[in-house]
């Protein structure tokens, strides 16, 4: 690759990546094949948390790994379980390389009901008292008239007024 501004690419990841290869040799040395800690097989602790980089720089939402597994192939396979979906990816425990991935959907639960349950419970609730409610209306009606001839309208207002005042310290009190 030429070092010509025009044949260089848009993307500035791939710019960094090729100056990182072309310039800087001493960031590149812990990915190098002669490191000791690379020397050492891979383990299934390891193998689990380069999957789970790896998910998080595709932009997956992980639940929980679920198990990871090492093939005769020396291939460890890393299951995953992603918000959506499930993630099985295959590394390779001497190169410790991404040799295969796979995330399947899964498939959403179809709800019995297009409502919840609960939401039923309180429309049916108030179904029911609003049909109480029109049976008893005249019944009602009928006995608040007398009441409320019976008492004297200054203190129906005094009534009224501490009526109002308890369901304000009620809501007040509520808040916090």
């Amino acid at each position: 690759m030429s070092a010509d501004a025009s044949l260089m690419p848009d993307d500035a990841q791939m710019t960094q990546n090729a100056s990182l290869i072309v310039g800087d040799e001493a960031r590149l040395r812990p990915f190098e094949r002669g490191n000791a800690e690379q020397d050492l097989p891979l383990n299934a602790e390891e193998a689990t948390i380069l999957v789970l980089h790896f998910l998080e720089r595709m932009k997956k939402r992980i639940v929980s790994p679920r198990k990871a597994v090492l093939n005769e192939n020396n291939i460890y396979v890393v299951d995953v379980d992603l918000k959506e979906a499930t993630a099985t990816i295959h590394i390779h425990s001497e190169t410790r390389e991404i040799i295969e991935y796979t995330i399947t959907e899964r498939p959403k639960e179809v709800m019995p009901l297009p409502i919840p349950p609960r939401r039923i419970v309180l429309v049916l609730g108030i179904v029911i008292a609003m049909v109480i409610t029109a049976m008893t209306y005249n019944f009602l009606i009928l006995y608040a008239k007398s009441i409320l001839n019976a008492v004297h309208s200054d203190y129906l207002l005094v009534g009224g007024a501490a009526l109002v005042v308890a369901a304000g310290i009620v809501w007040w009190r509520r808040r916090y």
